[in-house]
């Protein structure tokens, strides 16, 4: 229920000293709303998770972090907006992370095929000039006919804008918190709103967890005079874990802002039981390895050398079930052993992309390993990532689901790189991110006396009993893997498979440094999960969170993280 609020609030007011906070920017004057209904042409999503048939989305957040994603199919976005006066000329500014058929105000086409850039250029956005004779002073409304709701990884691109070229009135509010990695470890678990109206306005102000569960949704009263409001936080969210907080402000037009609070993330709770028969399950994979006979081999590429400052190899080796899986080698051309890093590869890449090795001249050797199913490690076996993908492939069969023997690639690989004459066996590390930080943290457990350090973003598959709560879209992919099968199994009987496989309960075990990189925006693979597993490991730790970021800008920090790997593999 919404409420009109007034504790917690502290107002300061201020003159134009801080009018620089304030820039004129494309959400100014918005006349469109940021809450939007959305509606589905077909019942198929609605029958694997529950999910409503009419709801609302806010643009400020992602398709997914609100329970939706591509395999949705095609749905409606509709809202109403309202002019005061007519002026004589608008702008529509879109910008969607889906592709859009059709949009209309009051039943006029206005812009037909408007691509999804989010891969090609996600800052690109459609200028589209809206006649001011289909425009009607008072209530109006508009009408957008989506498909494919795409991927985002938790930072939300979305821009809806409608705004009259002739009006010059900026209005914005935006959230700052008193750290700036936005980790609360104390009592300063303030919010503080900054906003810029020329009349008196209300902001929408919502907090609710990482689970959905909401603690705040109130209304609250601006005026000019004032700029900035703060909220305390400190008693409404005591307990530690993730709170999501977003501002709308409504006064001429419409403007936001959202922004994620870590409160206390070490303390936060974490089951640390495993599932029965886990420890089994384990050596008895690693058992099956040992009896394997490696058969490493390598080819030097000519042509990649030749680009590189290190000799470049591709390795082959033998995993469980007699599998080959490969990599590319980057050995230095210095004498002596060095220290190695392991890079495990996130879901679906295959180190397509493999520059940033070639350019490097660090006096390292690195091995980018393609797991089976992955890049030049797919020619046997290749699943896929869709349906049922890596992650579904034979998800009731705990023997045969693909983790089982895409962890058992990676301590063959840690067996090649301990073989090596190059490599200093007591200074290898490895490091990955998404499935990449959930192969990191299988690696550093299952080779707990062979690694020297590891470095982790937001794992996967990792504490998904609860992954599945926050990520609720998880629920819908596990799902139509099992229905992909015929059903072979219940849902409850698929989780216990994932309980085995989940990354989370390796943690205890791994006895290296160990640095993870949280990603707060995260919707992909939460931070929840990432400190689920933080919390339970008990060798020399520490995280570096980074507030602004979701799941694809988590990847950009490779430099920071290679460059900590080193100083510890040289202790």
């Amino acid at each position: 229920m919404i409420k009109k609020v007034v504790l917690f609030i502290s107002k300061i007011v201020l003159c134009g000293l801080f009018s620089f906070l304030f820039i004129e920017n494309l959400s100014a004057q918005n006349l469109l709303p940021l809450d939007w209904n959305i509606a589905f042409k077909s019942d198929a999503c609605l029958s694997t998770r529950g999910a409503k048939a009419h709801s609302s989305v806010c643009t400020l957040l992602s398709w997914e972090r609100q329970g939706y994603f591509e395999g949705d199919g095609d749905c409606i976005l509709s809202a109403t907006f309202n002019i005061k006066e007519l002026q004589k000329s608008y702008l529509l500014l879109m910008r969607m992370q889906c592709e859009v058929r059709d949009v209309r105000i009051n039943g006029h086409s206005v812009a037909q095929n408007i691509k999804n850039t989010f891969w090609s250029n996600r800052d690109a956005y459609s200028t589209i000039r809206v006649p001011k004779s289909i425009l009607r002073k008072g209530e109006n409304q508009i009408v957008i006919d989506c498909s494919s709701l795409g991927y985002t990884g938790g930072v939300s691109h979305t821009m809806l804008v409608l705004k009259s070229l002739n009006n010059k009135i900026t209005e914005n509010v935006r959230l700052s918190l008193p750290t700036a990695d936005h980790v609360c470890l104390g009592n300063n678990r303030v919010v503080t709103i900054h906003y810029q109206t020329t009349r008196q306005a209300t902001i929408r102000f919502r907090v609710e967890n990482d689970f959905h569960q909401s603690y705040l949704d109130s209304i609250i009263t601006v005026s000019p005079r004032d700029s900035i409001m703060n909220i305390d936080l400190n008693e409404l969210c005591s307990t530690p874990g993730f709170y999501q907080v977003t501002a709308v402000m409504h006064g001429a037009g419409y403007s936001g802002n959202a922004q994620w609070m870590a409160v206390k993330p070490e303390e936060a709770a974490c089951d640390n039981r495993t599932a029965i028969g886990f420890e089994d399950y384990w050596a008895k994979a690693k058992a099956e390895l040992a009896a394997i006979k490696p058969e490493f081999k390598l080819h030097r590429i000519d042509s990649l050398c030749q680009k590189s400052k290190r000799d470049v190899y591709i390795v082959e080796m033998q995993s469980l079930g007699n599998l080959t899986v490969r990599g590319y080698y980057f050995v230095p051309r210095t004498a002596g052993k060095h220290r190695a890093v392991l890079q495990v590869p996130g879901y679906g890449y295959g180190f397509e992309n493999i520059d940033g090795f070639l350019n490097d001249d660090t006096d390292r050797v690195e091995l980018a390993l393609c797991v089976r199913g992955h890049g030049i490690s797919a020619d046997v076996f290749h699943p896929g990532f869709g349906v049922p993908g890596v992650w579904g492939y034979k998800l009731c069969n705990s023997d045969s689901v693909a983790y089982r023997g895409i962890y058992m690639d990676c301590v063959r690989a840690i067996d090649f790189l301990c073989s090596r004459p190059e490599v200093d066996a007591h200074r290898i590390g490895v490091k990955g991110g998404s499935q990449g930080g959930g192969l990191t943290l299988a690696t550093a457990a299952l080779c707990s006396d062979r690694i020297a350090a590891c470095a982790y973003f937001d794992p996967f598959p990792c504490d998904m009993r609860h992954q599945i709560q926050v990520r609720t879209i998880c629920q819908s992919e596990l799902k139509r893997n099992l229905a992909y099968y015929g059903n072979p199994c219940s849902y409850l009987e698929v989780l216990c498979v994932q309980d085995l496989i989940d990354t989370r309960s390796f943690a205890s075990k791994i006895k290296c440094s160990v640095l993870y990189t949280p990603a707060l925006f995260d919707d992909d693979c939460p931070v929840e999960g990432g400190f689920a597993a933080y919390n339970l490991i008990t060798s020399p730790k520490e995280y570096r969170a980074f507030p602004n970021e979701g799941h694809v800008e988590g990847f950009t920090h490779e430099a920071m993280i290679m460059s900590w790997l080193d100083k510890k593999l040289s202790e």
